[in-house]
């Protein structure tokens, strides 16, 4: 949105090594953020965790997450503010297709039939959205988290050789990795997809001070950030070609198939606010029992995309209309 001269103003960004931050490759790769004025540094992490020590220590400014994450972050006590939404579907508040339970022949288990999980050892990573996602998805079964055995697997990758081998009977994840185990373990399948339990929302955060100090350059990212989000999903196989170039291993036919569940809308609406608010009230009931509920809409600063939208129109033309 600005024109600098000279050297643009640095921003180290923290992303997550899936396809809920695919945009923010796509606007390094394609010189999106520089053509908006910022110089943006990706470090590439693998999960919620990373991403809040990342910019807990300062080594980053901006930092991609998920809403569970950001709220449990806050809880904590991080002065983090969200500038801008990345994976949304800011016309609903329960989109969560991007995760899955996925199982293998073999294990006791039938598609559709999550009551038959009880018992059964889960592979998924603690703390993270998938747990979240899992614990919401037995509470509506009228199920318990001791009714399983929880198996710890903190790297995504881990998922697909764990159900394969056997030492596990069914595994939790997000695209691209439900789609990896389905294509990676022979005779697996998917018990759920989605299911309306919550929206998986991923957001762009920023540290209090720096949008304070820098609102010029909050805003410039956020022009980066919608136009990253325009061009990733009116070119989608493009987007996980370039993701390929910065995750290693990453099996890009796999990602062509994934990458049709995931929806890339930066806009904040009435959707999402009420997806903050149900995520916050599951994260006080499953994780901060007791804690006082935060102000959810005092986490944002939507003045920023508000202005990008203004001023790029382009961006969101393709988008749906909010009721």
């Amino acid at each position: 949105m600005n024109a600098y001269s000279g050297q643009l103003p640095r921003l180290d960004v923290v992303i997550g090594n899936n396809f809920g931050h695919l945009p923010m490759f796509v606007g390094a790769e394609k010189g999106i953020f520089k053509r908006h004025g910022i110089d943006a540094h990706m470090k590439v992490v693998d999960t919620g965790t990373d991403m809040v020590n990342a910019m807990h220590s300062g080594e980053a400014q901006i930092g991609d997450m998920s809403v569970t994450t950001f709220l449990k972050a806050v809880h904590s006590g991080e002065p983090f503010k969200v500038i801008g939404i990345i994976m949304n579907d800011a016309t609903r508040d329960n989109a969560d297709e991007p995760l899955g339970i996925v199982t293998r022949q073999g294990a006791g288990i039938s598609a559709g039939n999550v009551a038959d999980l009880k018992g059964k050892r889960i592979g998924l990573a603690r703390g993270q959205t998938s747990d979240e996602y899992f614990k919401m998805v037995l509470r509506r079964a009228g199920m318990k988290y001791e009714d399983l055995t929880i198996e710890n697997i903190w790297s995504q990758f881990g998922l697909a050789p764990a159900l394969k081998d056997g030492k596990v009977d069914a595994v939790v994840s997000w695209e691209p990795y439900v789609t990896a185990v389905l294509e990676q373990v022979p005779g697996s399948f998917l018990v759920i997809r989605g299911g309306h339990h919550m929206s998986y929302v991923m957001v762009a955060t920023a540290h209090g001070p720096t949008v304070t100090a820098k609102p010029d350059v909050v805003r410039d990212f956020a022009a980066g950030l919608a136009g990253a989000s325009h061009y990733t999903r009116n070119h989608r196989d493009e987007s996980v070609e370039i993701f390929a170039k910065w995750v290693p291993n990453t099996d890009v036919a796999v990602g062509k198939k994934a990458i049709r569940y995931i929806s890339y809308d930066p806009r904040l609406s009435g959707a999402v606010m009420r997806a903050f608010e149900a995520a916050e009230d599951e994260v006080l009931m499953n994780t901060l029992k007791g804690a006082p509920r935060l102000d959810v809409p005092d986490q944002f600063r939507p003045s920023f995309m508000a202005e990008v939208e203004k001023a790029h129109p382009e961006y969101f033309a393709d988008l749906p209309p909010l009721k």
